[in-house]
C-alpha cells in the first residue's frame, strides 16, 4: 500500500499527504460514478447458483452462498437501459421479480431483455428517461498497471461502494474482459470499473460460487465496453446468448524448456484429446495447424479460433536420450468438461 500511495501521491500537488488526496480523489470519484450505479433486487422461485460446491457447511455458509441482499448494476443508456452480470439475475425469476433502485432512491420494476451466458452481462430495461450515463473509456489509452475503482451498491443499496486496484490483465475470458485486483464480491458484481478520472472500463462479471479462485480472491473481471456495445443490439432484441462448450485439448502447462521453444506439458488429463492422441508429459507442443505455440497463452488464442468437434494437427518434440524426437498428433478437440 505504501508504494501504491507513493506512485499515486505523484499525481497530486506537491507537498500534498498522498493518503488524504486519494481519500479526496476517491471519494468525488464515488460521488460522480454513483450516479449511474444501480442497486438491484431479485426474486427467485428456484436459484440453482445459490449454493457453491461445497455443500451446506456452516464455515463456508457466506462465502460460497449467494446472499440475499441487493447487487449492482449500470446504467448503459439515458432511457432506462441497465447493465449487469448475468449471474445476479440467473435463477427462475419471480413475475417483476426484478426491482432496480437509482442513486435518486426511486424504485422500478425491471424487464430482462437479453443474457450473454459467455461474457456474464445482462440487459435490464426500466421506465425511466434522462438517466446519468458513464463516458466510456478510450482502451487505445489504457493498459496493465493502471489504476481503476469499482463502484457497488450493496449491502447497503442507499450507500454506494468503492474499491482500488489495478488492471492486472487485459484479456481474459477469451479476451471479452479485464482483470483486476479491485475487491470484487457479490454485492458489487455488476458494478462500474472505472478509470480513476470516471470513465467506464466495463461491468464487472463472473463472480459465482464455482470460480476455483472464489470472491476476493485478488482475481476479478469486467466486461470490456467494446465487448458490450458489440452485443447490445442482440440484448435489446430479448436474444439469450448461451455459452458454447469451449473446445479442450486436456492438457496442463509446464514451466518451460530451456533446450526447446514451444509448450512444454506437465499434465496429460486422462481420457482427453491429447491422451488418446498418445501426448506424454514433458513434450514440447510446437504448433497447431502450422501456427507456433510458444506457451499457454498461444495456444489458448489458437484454441479460441476452434470449435468442439474440430481436428486439428499438432506437431511435438519429445526427448530421447540427449535428443528431442518430433512428433505429431492427430486429435478431434472435445468439449471443456464441467467443472464441479
Amino acid at each position: 500500500m505504501t508504494s501504491l500511495l507513493l506512485a499515486l501521491g505523484m499525481l497530486f500537488d506537491p507537498g500534498d499527504d498522498a493518503s488524504a488526496a486519494l481519500a479526496r480523489r476517491l471519494q468525488k470519484l464515488r460521488a460522480e460514478v454513483s450516479r449511474s450505479v444501480v442497486a438491484i433486487e431479485v426474486e427467485r422461485e428456484t436459484d440453482p447458483d445459490g449454493r457453491g460446491t461445497r455443500g451446506p457447511v456452516a464455515a463456508h455458509e457466506d462465502y460460497y452462498n449467494r446472499p440475499k441482499g441487493p447487487t449492482s448494476g449500470v446504467i448503459y443508456e439515458a432511457d432506462g437501459f441497465i447493465l449487469t452480470s448475468y449471474f445476479n439475475i440467473s435463477g427462475g425469476l419471480k413475475k417483476d421479480g426484478i426491482r432496480v433502485t437509482l442513486a435518486d432512491g426511486k424504485e422500478h420494476v425491471a424487464e430482462l431483455l437479453g443474457f450473454d451466458e459467455a461474457r456474464d452481462i445482462a440487459l435490464l430495461k426500466i421506465g425511466a428517461t434522462g438517466l446519468p450515463v458513464l463516458p466510456k473509456a478510450d482502451f487505445s489509452k489504457l493498459a496493465q498497471g493502471l489504476f481503476v475503482a469499482l463502484v457497488g451498491r450493496s449491502p447497503d443499496k442507499e450507500i454506494p461502494t468503492i474499491n482500488l486496484g489495478i488492471l492486472s490483465a487485459m484479456n481474459r475470458m477469451e479476451r471479452a474482459a479485464v482483470q483486476t485486483d479491485a475487491e470484487m464480491n457479490y454485492g458489487n458484481a455488476g458494478g462500474a470499473l472505472v478509470t480513476l478520472s470516471g470513465e467506464l472500463v466495463g461491468v464487472a462479471c463472473n463472480i459465482k460460487p464455482k470460480t476455483p479462485w472464489g470472491q476476493s480472491g485478488g482475481v476479478g473481471f469486467a466486461c470490456k465496453v467494446a465487448e458490450i456495445d458489440a452485443v447490445l443490439p442482440r440484448l435489446k432484441n430479448k436474444e439469450h446468448i448461451v455459452a458454447a462448450k469451449k473446445p479442450f485439448l486436456g492438457i496442463r502447462p509446464g514451466e518451460g524448456n530451456p533446450e526447446v521453444e514451444g509448450l512444454q506439458v506437465s499434465e496429460v488429463i486422462k481420457d482427453s484429446p491429447a491422451d488418446k492422441a498418445g501426448m506424454k508429459k514433458d513434450d514440447v507442443l510446437t504448433e497447431l495447424d502450422g501456427k507456433k505455440l510458444t506457451d499457454f497463452e498461444s495456444l489458448k488464442d489458437v484454441l479460441a479460433e476452434k470449435k468442439v468437434g474440430d481436428e486439428i494437427v499438432i506437431k511435438a518434440k519429445r526427448k530421447a536420450g540427449k535428443k528431442y524426437d518430433d512428433k505429431e498428433f492427430k486429435l478431434k478437440l472435445a468439449g471443456a468438461p464441467d467443472q464441479p
